[in-house]
């Protein structure tokens, strides 16, 4: 969506708070009927701020909620990695002043750009957030939103838990969906949502509504583990056989894959929801198993669930390149 002249992408609606604007990645409509993880999510997960810079300079303001992760902004000339000076920016809880200019080289930058075909032009400054949560203040300078051709005309949505959410990752360009966006030379929708990817026939609905994505991936099972959802495997079978139908009817290619390796507990119970997931993916969508994507023990995290930045790389070269090798044999991409 427009707003005060950015493009605030993977931004359904904004809500004005004392603090700042909340940017809300879904509907009210499509929140009312969903689990109180997604309805009260605001965290900045895949969430950017695109925007021009009429006279080369201006100053984005943020603010942040105090959380143990370091809330850090990445800064991006297109597709091109900002230089250390613009790379990242801490987001304090207090209303925080991001100066961004356009790099000294940017002709360069634009001649690297269009000689490897990348899919940003370097003028198109990408403010990508972190995945904590995060508040827009507001923006000094004149700036003036991307048009519609100067962004790449092919999206990948992805849906799942934390895991796509981007926890651990650090940052959320070494996220899984960023990556295999950057390795799909396409845009991204992050529909990640930490703890609270259960599988709801209302976020299928809706993601098949959605016309602004060509592929989309859905993780699934990991969340329906916790002890604080608690889903029999009966109740899990349901919400998998309703969720895969809604988004098998759709003629866009949707991938599919199941729980990933993870060292804790409850691996019995992981393996049976796999076998489910399996089941009616593997009919329905372009199934890829999870183990065969991650399982490898030393690629996980030490809270045991979540990969590394090792573990995120190889999600998106293995199942990134399943994609790839799909999407080229349908001339989709």
């Amino acid at each position: 969506m427009i707003f005060q002249n950015i493009d605030f992408h993977n931004v359904e609606e904004i809500e004005k708070t004392d603090k700042g604007y909340v940017m809300r990645r879904l509907p009210l409509y499509v929140r009312e009927k969903v689990n109180e993880g997604v309805k009260n999510n605001i965290f900045g997960t895949g969430i950017e701020l695109r925007f021009k810079m009429a006279d080369g300079a201006c100053d984005i303001i943020l603010a942040s909620d105090y959380l143990a992760e370091a809330p850090v902004a990445s800064i991006f000339y297109g597709s091109i990695q900002g230089g250390w000076e613009y790379s990242t920016k801490m987001i304090y809880e207090n209303e925080t002043v991001i100066h961004i200019e356009y790099p000294y080289n940017l002709e360069k930058l634009a001649k690297i750009s269009k000689d490897n075909g990348l899919a940003f032009s370097p003028e198109i400054v990408r403010v990508v957030l972190p995945y904590t949560n995060c508040y827009y203040v507001g923006v000094e300078g004149k700036v003036l939103p991307p048009s519609k051709e100067e962004v790449p005309s092919e999206t990948y949505l992805a849906y799942g838990s934390s895991i796509t959410h981007g926890s651990l990752g650090l940052m959320m360009p070494y996220s899984y969906p960023f990556r295999i966006s950057q390795k799909l030379n396409c845009d991204y929708i992050n529909l990640g949502f930490a703890g609270s990817a259960l599988m709801e026939e209302e976020l299928a609905s809706y993601i098949v509504s959605r016309k602004d994505w060509t592929f989309a991936s859905v993780e699934m099972g990991i969340n329906a583990l916790s002890d604080k959802i608690s889903l029999s495997d009966e109740q899990f079978e349901q919400r998998i056989d309703r969720f895969t139908k809604i988004l098998g009817n759709d003629k866009r290619p949707v991938f599919a894959t199941s729980i990933f390796g993870f060292n804790g507990d409850k691996q019995e119970k992981g393996e049976r929801f796999r076998n489910i997931v399996r089941k009616y993916a593997k009919e329905r969508l372009i199934f890829m198993d999870g183990l065969d994507i991650l399982n490898e023990s030393k690629y996980i995290s030490a809270d045991l669930t979540h990969p590394t930045l090792e573990g995120m790389e190889q999600i998106a070269d293995r199942w990134g390149r399943e994609m790839e090798m799909y999407l080229r044999n349908q001339k989709s991409i």
